[in-house]
C-alpha cells in the first residue's frame, strides 16, 4: 500500500482509516489513494468518506459486468470442448488401446 503516495504525518491515521473502507482491489490502487489523500488535504475526513462511498458505488456497478465476462470465459474453458460427454459413444473413450 502507498507505494508512490507520500502521506503527511498528520494525515496518516485518517488515511489508513479511510483506505480500510475501500473494496480490496482498490486498496492498493495508487490513483484511488491519491484521490483519497487529496480529499483529506483539501477537505476533511467526512468529505473523503463521501468520496469513498461514490467510489464503492462505481466499483459495484462495474464489477457485475466484468464478473459476467469472466464467468463466461471460465464456463467456456471448463467445458473443454463443444461436445457434451453424453454425446460421446463408447468407441470415443479416452482410454488407450491395449494390444
Amino acid at each position: 500500500m502507498t507505494n508512490q503516495t507520500k502521506i503527511p504525518d498528520d494525515l496518516q491515521r485518517a488515511f489508513h482509516r479511510l483506505i480500510y473502507h475501500l473494496p480490496d482491489p482498490l486498496k492498493d490502487d495508487d490513483h484511488t489513494q491519491q484521490v483519497i489523500l487529496n480529499y483529506l488535504k483539501f477537505g476533511d475526513e467526512k468529505l473523503a468518506r463521501q468520496r469513498i462511498e461514490i467510489i464503492k458505488i462505481s466499483f459495484r456497478e462495474k464489477t457485475p459486468e466484468e464478473s459476467s465476462e469472466i464467468q463466461t470465459l471460465l464456463d467456456l474453458y471448463s467445458d473443454g470442448s463443444d461436445t457434451p460427454e453424453s454425446d460421446l459413444s463408447e468407441g470415443d473413450s479416452l482410454e488407450f488401446p491395449t494390444d
